[in-house]
């Protein structure tokens, strides 16, 4: 039976010729990797190992090697499992004007978000946005990490993977993106602030997803999330 594959174009769709059951199964099995393990890790796994007396250093490493296993793992099935280029989930070149993009978004993301949370907690009484506090409490290289973490772990699982296959599967891309929307929302979840929630983590979210389904490349969106999270080393430092 001929392999169905995904095309390597800026939309990527599933083939009609034969073996539409395999992949989508295979398809399927990526998307609970890359929307539902984490999840699972951050709501259900993570509170149950660590109680709030371990370690907060111990327990972010912990994490982080979580996000890359699962990231690392997508990448494997969309080469090894759906034996598909990584072009099939947004990594493409950048041109000169896609890393003008990238810049742009992501300076103009992390001069807003803190205004955002300000205007939340204003409005609803979420209370302050915990990100000065993770600043200048954490290690700056556990800081670094995280930030690079998230950069890329998120965006390969909640952006490029999931959006694209979701696409494949359903035809509809912002049906697509909010799907990935509010898995990327909810691992958040546990250890943020409603306000931080609200007024960072949704609309950052939010526009990271928007800026993917206008130009369909991952590591436009990698570039832009690294330089939104950056602000917080900055903090850290001058703290």
């Amino acid at each position: 039976m001929a392999r169905p594959a995904y095309t390597s174009g800026a939309d990527t769709t599933l083939s009609t010729s034969g073996g539409v059951d395999r992949l989508s199964t295979v398809t399927a099995i990526g998307l609970v990797v890359a929307l539902v393990a984490p999840i699972i890790y951050t709501l259900i796994l993570d509170p149950y190992l660590f109680g709030e007396d371990f370690d907060p250093t111990s327990r972010a490493l912990v994490g982080y090697v979580v996000m890359w296993s699962l990231a690392g793992t997508v990448l494997a099935f969309t080469i090894f499992g759906e034996r598909s280029p990584l072009s099939t989930i947004g990594f493409r070149p950048l041109s000169l004007p896609l890393i003008a993009v990238a810049v742009g978004a992501g300076v103009t993301l992390s001069l807003l978000v803190p205004l955002l949370s300000v205007v939340v907690d204003a409005v609803v009484g979420a209370g302050p946005s915990d990100v000065m506090d993770l600043a200048t409490q954490t290690p700056i290289w556990v800081l670094a990490a995280g930030v690079v973490t998230a950069g890329l772990t998120e965006e390969i699982l909640f952006r490029g993977y999931s959006i694209e296959r979701l696409i494949a599967l359903t035809g509809r891309p912002w049906l697509s993106g909010l799907t990935s929307l509010a898995a990327f929302v909810a691992i958040h979840l546990p250890t943020k602030s409603v306000a931080h929630v609200l007024g960072v983590v949704l609309p950052l979210g939010l526009a990271l997803t928007a800026l993917y389904l206008w130009k369909r490349n991952l590591t436009l969106v990698i570039i832009a999330h690294l330089l939104v999270n950056s602000p917080m080393i900055i903090l850290a430092i001058a703290a």
